[in-house]
């Protein structure tokens, strides 16, 4: 996994059940990089299951009002965030792991084959 910065991310081993999990809100500034940087996330100790991501923006840090810029399934996840940042985002997580943790982050350069 890619060099994981504390103020770019979303879950730090964040315990997994099966429920929704809400992630930490970045405040990364509205506009697009034109090198846009990695979303990564990876569960770990989980055995079997699923995490649906859903990638949010909102121009105001409460997300009174929530734009979805991306909804993936796969775990391992590496992929660039899309365009539209509004200047906060956040991971709406839904698990069907049991167990394990999760830890999700944004990189300028990962470590994986996409």
């Amino acid at each position: 996994m890619a060099i994981l910065d504390g103020e770019n991310l979303f879950y730090n081993a964040a315990a997994l059940s099966k429920a929704a999990i809400d992630s930490n809100v970045l405040k990364v500034g509205p506009g697009d990089a034109g090198d846009p940087p990695i979303l990564v996330l990876r569960v770990k100790d989980a055995g079997t299951g699923t995490f649906k991501t859903v990638l949010e923006t909102s121009a105001k840090e409460d997300f009174s009002a929530p734009k979805t810029l991306g909804t993936y399934e796969q775990v391992p996840l590496s992929v660039h965030l899309p365009r539209g940042n509004l200047g906060y985002l956040r991971i709406k997580g839904t698990s069907t792991y049991a167990k394990g943790t999760v830890t999700a982050g944004l990189v300028l350069d990962d470590n994986i084959d996409r």
